[in-house]
């Protein structure tokens, strides 16, 4: 009897996921949140602060299609400099039209904190990287659940976002089912004396004697403490890249002057500046990644791309 009582229950289970008429049954048990109303305004399914950690940070919203079976999935990391920003942001900002366009297309999207500089007992920007591992990690644990096909995996970030889906993207242990990797005002590495290669002119050592917030910035970004090389290579992220790495899309807009006209720090240009997307540019075609941009198509028709 107790045989038949379980069969019976996989059998209703199934039924109202295949269906759609019960998916949040499912998708609540598997998610260990209720469906909420989606900050789009659509017709998706959307679960907020998914817990994929132990972190005062891990957590994540999904939106699911409504009614089918996702095509893909891609995971979004907001920017912030690592030390604010929220998995919200996406909700309100330029960014909000292109999920949208990709939602419309049948492709999940995955919006995720993660540790940030400020956040207490943080290791530096390490920290954050490896969160993204782990947001990778936990969707690919439940793959399956959400009727998500298992190699069908975009990461997206905007600047610090962006940071953590190119160290993760071409990285080894963590690319083996991404498809594509998409960089908004991206940095070029996180190895930050590598910067000297990409500004004219640039010392980064007599950059933090000018300016004591990038001093500060220096030291957290590192842990608190100055890097040794091994810790520099852990995060240079452009020196992973090779031409087994999936595709990537890369889109700055900001100037190339990083010092003002008042003789200030321009940070938006440190850390958004083109001459980062030319610097990253030239090691794809070294290695032959192949890469694309706003002048070959948009992020959106990137992602569509890259998944078909």
């Amino acid at each position: 009897m107790k045989k038949l009582l379980y069969i019976l229950t996989v059998f209703v289970f199934v039924a109202c996921s295949k269906d759609g008429t019960n998916s949040d049954i499912s998708f609540k048990a598997v998610l260990g949140v209720e469906e909420s109303i989606s900050p789009f305004n659509g017709d998706e399914l959307f679960y907020s602060d998914v817990a994929y950690g132990t972190g005062t940070r891990n957590q994540l919203d999904i939106l699911l299609p409504k009614g089918g079976k996702p095509d893909g999935v891609v995971l979004f990391f907001h920017g912030g400099g690592f030390v604010s920003g929220s998995k919200e942001d996406i909700y309100a900002d330029d960014l909000q039209e292109t999920l949208q366009a990709i939602l419309d297309q049948n492709i999940s999207v995955v919006s995720a904190n993660y540790t940030l500089l400020t956040t207490p007992g943080n290791q530096g920007v390490i920290s954050a990287l490896e969160d993204g591992a782990k947001v990778i990690k936990y969707i690919q644990s439940q793959i399956s659940a959400l009727n998500i096909p298992s190699n069908k995996i975009i990461l997206a970030g905007a600047s610090a976002g962006a940071g953590i889906a190119q160290w993760n993207g071409f990285r080894e242990a963590t690319n083996g089912q991404v498809q594509g990797v998409v960089a908004l005002a991206a940095q070029s590495t996180y190895d930050l004396y590598e910067w000297e290669n990409v500004f004219p002119d640039f010392s980064l050592d007599e950059l933090r004697q000018m300016s004591v917030a990038l001093q500060i910035l220096f030291t957290q970004f590192y842990g608190g403490s100055e890097p040794s090389q091994a810790a520099l290579d852990a995060v240079d992220y452009r020196d992973f890249m090779d031409v087994n790495d999936p595709p990537v899309y890369l889109y700055n807009t900001a100037g190339t002057e990083v010092i003002n006209a008042e003789g200030g720090l321009d940070f938006d240009v440190l850390y958004h500046s083109i001459l980062h997307t030319d610097y990253l540019r030239l090691k794809a075609i070294e290695v032959g990644q192949e890469f694309s941009g706003a002048h070959q198509e948009s992020p959106d028709a990137f992602v569509l791309r890259v998944l078909n």
